[in-house]
């Protein structure tokens, strides 16, 4: 059992989350910190909660194989990590609150960050984590071959990807004519404006697939100056209140 804490991952633990991650053999195919970042999310959009067990084995190793972290310590400081950040990530789209994706800027040959529209490659890492995990549990992508709204938000994330040259031609043109589209309806400009759109269509998803719920009673609210529902006679705060305060 992986025990989180609660508080949200530092930079430092960013850093360690991801040497951890670079020194699994590249056989295993593991997540690095960024496309976790979006598989996380990926998972969280699920139109039904996807386990733990199903989805934390797979950032270490592709088939979900156990040993890629042979170190137990090591292990257990990754799952701890990772846990924290997606229970980070849960709280965010649970309550509809703007998060920052972890997502590193690209650089040019001269060592600056590469800027403008240039700069949005950035967001290619996190995308692809995305996208493997509606490859994974494919329950949101089924669900948007029946819901144009949420097949347009997918798309205005998946605009991130970059075109895969394996694809067949027609795949390539058809994906390439669509994006166009969209650059030409709501384009983005930088990264900043990219990152806000990003966020702003998982918690759009949201909406649609994780509908908050209203709480309700199962008795009426007693007012703290009320008569003690038990009988006693007594005002409510100075009777049960004082347990419930």
């Amino acid at each position: 059992m992986i025990r989180t804490h609660q508080q949200p991952l530092s930079d430092r633990d960013v850093e360690l989350l991801d040497q951890i991650l670079t020194r699994i053999p590249d056989d295993r195919n593991p997540l690095d910190v960024a496309m976790l970042d979006g598989y996380l999310v990926g998972v969280l959009l699920q139109p039904e909660v996807v386990l733990p067990s199903a989805w934390l084995p797979r950032v270490f190793d592709a088939d979900g194989t156990e040993g890629a972290l042979p170190d137990p310590e090591e292990a257990r400081r990754a799952g701890e990590l990772v846990m924290r950040r997606y229970n980070e990530l849960a709280a965010c789209i649970a309550a509809r609150e703007a998060f920052d994706p972890i997502v590193f800027e690209f650089e040019d040959a001269s060592g600056a960050p590469v800027t403008g529209r240039d700069a949005l490659i950035a967001l290619a890492p996190w995308a692809g984590g995305f996208v493997n995990a509606l490859n994974t549990f494919p329950a949101l992508s089924t669900l948007a071959e029946h819901d144009d709204d949420v097949a347009a938000l997918l798309f205005a994330i998946l605009r991130h990807l970059p075109i895969d040259p394996d694809a067949a031609q027609a795949e390539r043109d058809e994906l390439a004519h669509a994006q166009a589209e969209l650059d030409a309806e709501a384009p983005l400009h930088d990264l900043d404006e990219a990152i806000g759109d990003l966020v702003d269509n998982i918690l759009d998803i949201a909406e649609i697939t994780r509908p908050n719920r209203p709480v309700t009673r199962s008795a009426p609210k007693v007012g703290r100056n009320d008569p003690c529902p038990c009988g006693s006679g007594r005002k409510y705060k100075s009777c049960h209140g004082r347990e419930a305060g």
